[in-house]
């Protein structure tokens, strides 16, 4: 599936500094036998982590066709959030204010119950927690309302080879806003993240560097696996050197310039970490003004001294 339309002015919604949950409407809810995978964009390795968390016997796919790929079910959120305060709204006219209490409850009740819906959806069929992933971090907020049971994954890749790929594939035709785009979406994990209690983060969040899952990916199924409250067996059959390659922009370039996503067997010397190596050091200069601070808040870079660094020969 195309990547859905975005504009750089995505918003970035506050997040109350609680935990993930509802607790007081969380019983028995079907969002427990989900897994959200949520990335800032495509060409961030979500199809390669995904494989793995299945390979491994972790999850299954959504039975549903339309969900394999990509379900943006969090990313459209706030027309549901647009109807209940509609509904509040209309309430509210009819009501005094006594009524108001009863009306907010009402209204995180309401999504609450669509997201059920949505998780029966997702999970109809499987026998173990299905995943669902997102190249996406529009309306995180809803996470907790709507899925208060999920376990959520924050797959974060080196801005300057997520942006290197999606220009490739063309996803982007602009560079600065490429550039502009993963950082505003980063923000929104980072804003996330620490509004997130630290309970809830230990047992409901998890992020992985897409780096750290393709140099070592036994010790992140090890993570992952402790994180899913399962068990994972390195010395199993469990190759995470012969799955396919799939979505990568180095094989979907078309005869006419547009790009599909591409499953191809891995070549020998495949490596998707370090592309951005070959930038000359104007475009070093313009990530790091626009992503900089970002990237060194991930961990990618001690400093910023990266970007005067010569160009690579």
């Amino acid at each position: 599936m195309p990547e859905q339309k975005r504009h750089i002015d995505d918003c970035e919604s506050e997040t109350a500094d609680v935990g993930l949950g509802v607790a007081s409407l969380k019983s028995d809810n079907p969002s427990s036998e989900i897994v959200l995978l949520l990335s800032p964009s495509g060409m961030s390795g979500s199809n390669y982590l995904r494989n793995l968390i299945v390979e491994a016997g972790f999850c299954d796919l959504p039975a549903n066709r339309l969900l394999k790929e990509e379900d943006w079910f969090i990313h459209w959120t706030d027309h549901l959030e647009n109807y209940v305060d509609g509904l509040g709204d209309s309430w509210a006219k009819l009501g005094s204010d006594a009524l108001a209490e009863d009306i907010e409850a009402t209204k995180a009740e309401i999504l609450l119950r669509f997201g059920e819906a949505l998780a029966r959806i997702a999970t109809k069929g499987n026998h173990k927690r299905t995943i669902l992933k997102t190249p996406s971090t529009k309306n995180l907020q809803n996470i907790r309302t709507m899925f208060p049971e999920a376990k959520v994954i924050f797959l974060i890749r080196d801005g300057r080879d997520a942006c290197a790929s999606r220009l490739a594939a063309r996803f982007d035709d602009d560079m600065e806003e490429s550039f502009r785009f993963w950082a505003t979406r980063v923000r929104h994990m980072m804003r996330f993240a620490g509004h997130v209690s630290p309970g809830s983060q230990k047992d409901q969040l998890l992020w992985v560097r897409f780096e750290d899952a393709v140099n070592d990916p036994d010790s992140q199924m090890e993570r992952l696996a402790e994180f899913l409250g399962l068990e994972f067996d390195a010395s199993t059959n469990f190759c995470a050197t012969e799955l396919p390659v799939y979505g990568s922009s180095e094989f979907g370039q078309n005869a006419d310039g547009t790009f599909t996503k591409k499953t191809v067997n891995r070549p020998a010397g495949f490596n998707p970490i370090g592309r951005w190596r070959a930038w000359p050091n104007s475009t070093r200069k313009l990530f790091h003004e626009i992503a900089g601070v970002e990237l060194v808040q991930l961990g990618y870079e001690p400093n910023h001294a990266w970007c005067s660094q010569p160009d690579e020969p």
